[in-house]
């Protein structure tokens, strides 16, 4: 054996080229393995493969091709992480299935695949053992800068305890996360028996007669099983957000209105909730459910949170999409108009179905299509916002599947940005986007606490603002319009630095808009002067200048008087639709003065054509 390992290495060249052997250090490549996995054929090298704990599952993949992430040295390299065929960045036959490696999930049985939006953290639902008995955790990977998985980690607490628990959505970025599971629910119930017993402890002491005494005790179990089933039909759904050392107690979402009803006949006591998902934004819900509407056992609906934070009553999708058997495990796209789901009610067997709404409203869809024969017995499906390839689960395993372009959603506008202060250093913030032609809120994030970066999703057809905030500082917020646009997918960077709110601190005004060579605000500005409204409520003490400024096109005095007009109108816009008092705003226009950009493009035009909001005493 020897023998033939020597002269395998002759024949292949010995080991790495020598272009490749002056590079020790990490190095992605990509060949067929062979000889139990030991060896690495590429196109210039047979390359020796160090033993690692991957060993097992590059043995099972001998014959295989690969795409390796290794640390090299010398002729040999340790492997750290590796894909399969059909590579990400090539072109896969339609719905190929590639298995993500046992590496990444442990070797668990694995389902509920959830994708962030921009692809860069998965999370999914593990079946480990825990104190004697099967349980649900939560676990993450995160892709490496060279494209690969890392290795899965189960989440510690709060997001996972005794009871199962999963993720249903991940918000863009992965700073947010909305959970399924048990959080609180237990103490509650707890609490609420403790409560009854002391009401009926003073019941049994002041009661005038055994008479009085049942009466009172009879409205008591009354009121403890009304509690008692509020308590354990509210939607099982929560909210974390990421904190510098883990992720946030996970707090209930505000839906009132939901029940459930569906029981299987086998355990009629067990509650059976059929999935849900929320859009990129957060603020619609779909999930599956028997209530009174439905047209079968589990029904899919949708609920819109209104501008209170509650997801208000929710309405059945319609008899295009819900049949008389089960619609589980929606997926709704970052387009916000495709969605995904599962299906028992279409053909025999469980499969995973697409449909696509055909206007604004959330009941008329086009008829669902299976996506896949391949994808029988597919049960969860998600789909990340930049790419053609998404994620499923099967037996326990989890697989990336190839979209042919007519399943995959519309394109989106994806924002990545970062959050810091002027000393460059990163903060966690609140980030929101808005129509600006609409003056309506559409979504959130958060930054992350340790690095201040975030993404959102934008679907075309709106005009869009976004802006972060946070306590003790000055929103800062940029635009993007896509009216009208070619839907391509596209990325943009942004980075949203935020001043504190100190006397001498400024902020341009980036989302006011008047029309060319006019002071006249435009409607899609008042978002923005809103907010200063609101920061000068809260401080009562605040007084600030209104600055304006111009380009070079144009005369000197053209220039002084507009500049002073635009100030004036902002000014003014505070003072009569918000009141603020007179004393508190000063005006002053520099007209072409002082550029921040140069004059010779429109970029650097439309750059010193701004209004800035300049704090003077705190």
């Amino acid at each position: 054996m020897a023998r033939i390992l020597i002269l395998l290495l002759v024949l292949f060249a010995g080991g790495l080229t020598s272009s490749q052997s002056s590079k020790n250090g990490l190095h992605v490549l990509e060949g067929e393995l062979f000889n139990s996995g030991l060896l690495l054929r590429t196109e210039k090298a047979v390359i020796r493969l160090t033993v690692s704990p991957l060993q097992e599952e590059l043995a099972y993949l001998s014959g295989k091709s690969i795409r390796i992430l290794c640390d090299v040295n010398g002729e040999t390299c340790e492997p750290k992480r590796y894909e399969i065929t059909p590579f990400e960045n090539t072109k896969a036959p339609d719905w190929s299935l590639k298995k993500i490696p046992r590496y990444v999930t442990g070797g668990y049985f694995a389902f509920n695949p959830q994708c962030t939006p921009d692809g860069k953290i998965l999370f999914w639902t593990a079946l480990v053992k825990e104190n004697g008995r099967s349980t649900q955790k939560i676990w993450a990977s995160r892709r490496d800068q060279y494209g690969f998985w890392m290795a899965g980690e189960q989440l510690s607490a709060p997001l996972n305890n005794r009871l199962p628990s999963a993720v249903i959505s991940a918000l863009p970025g992965g700073n947010e996360i909305f959970v399924f599971g048990n959080f609180g629910e237990d103490e509650m119930l707890e609490n609420l028996k403790r409560e009854m017993m002391f009401k009926s402890q003073v019941a049994s002491r002041e009661a005038q007669s055994p008479r009085d005494f049942h009466i009172v005790l009879s409205k008591l179990e009354t009121e403890y099983k009304e509690r008692t089933e509020k308590i354990q039909n509210r939607a099982p759904l929560y909210n974390s957000q990421k904190l510098p050392n883990g992720w946030s107690n996970p707090t209930p979402i505000d839906f009132p209105s939901f029940y459930n009803w569906y029981r299987k006949s086998d355990n009629p006591s067990q509650q059976v909730f059929g999935g849900s998902a929320l859009s990129t934004s957060g603020r619609t819900l779909l999930y599956s459910a028997q209530q009174k509407k439905n047209y079968g056992k589990l029904d899919l609906y949708v609920s819109l949170q209104n501008d209170s934070g509650v997801f208000e009553e929710g309405v059945n999708l319609g008899s295009v999409i819900n049949t008389g058997e089960e619609e589980m495990a929606p997926f709704l796209a970052p387009d916000d108009r495709t969605l995904y789901f599962s299906s028992s009610g279409r053909k025999e067997g469980i499969s995973i179905y697409v449909t696509r709404r055909q206007n604004d409203s959330w009941t008329a869809w086009s008829e669902p299509m299976e996506l896949s024969n391949n994808l029988r017995g597919v049960n969860f499906f998600s789909i990340p916002a930049v790419g053609n390839w998404a994620y499923v689960s099967r037996e326990g395993e989890l697989y990336m599947a190839s979209v042919p372009s007519q399943f995959q959603p519309d394109p989106i506008h994806m924002i990545h940005g970062k959050v810091v202060d002027e000393e460059g250093n990163p903060l966690s913030a609140s980030v929101l986007y808005e129509s600006l032609s609409k003056r309506k809120s559409l979504g959130s994030t958060v930054s992350d606490p340790n690095t201040g970066e975030f993404s959102i999703v934008l679907p075309y057809g709106e005009n869009y603002g976004f802006y972060a905030e946070k306590e003790g500082y000055l929103p800062v917020s940029q635009n993007l319009n896509l009216v009208g646009k070619e839907k391509e997918d596209k990325e943009k960077q942004v980075v949203l630095v935020l001043p504190k709110l100190r006397k001498g601190k400024e902020i341009t005004l980036n989302n006011l808009f008047f029309s060319f060579r006019s002071s006249e605000l435009a409607k899609e500005s008042e978002p923005e002067l809103d907010r200063l409204a609101s920061i000068l409520k809260k401080s009562p003490n605040l007084t600030v200048l209104i600055e304006g400024h111009t380009d070079n096109v144009g005369t000197k005095q053209a220039n002084q008087k507009l500049s002073v007009q635009r100030a004036n109108s902002v000014a003014i816009y505070l003072k009569s639709v918000h009141k603020i008092e007179e004393v508190r705003i000063s005006t002053k226009g520099f007209g072409a003065e002082l550029p921040i950009s140069e004059n010779a493009t429109e970029e650097g035009r439309s750059k010193n054509r701004r209004v800035v909001f300049r704090i003077l005493e705190e």
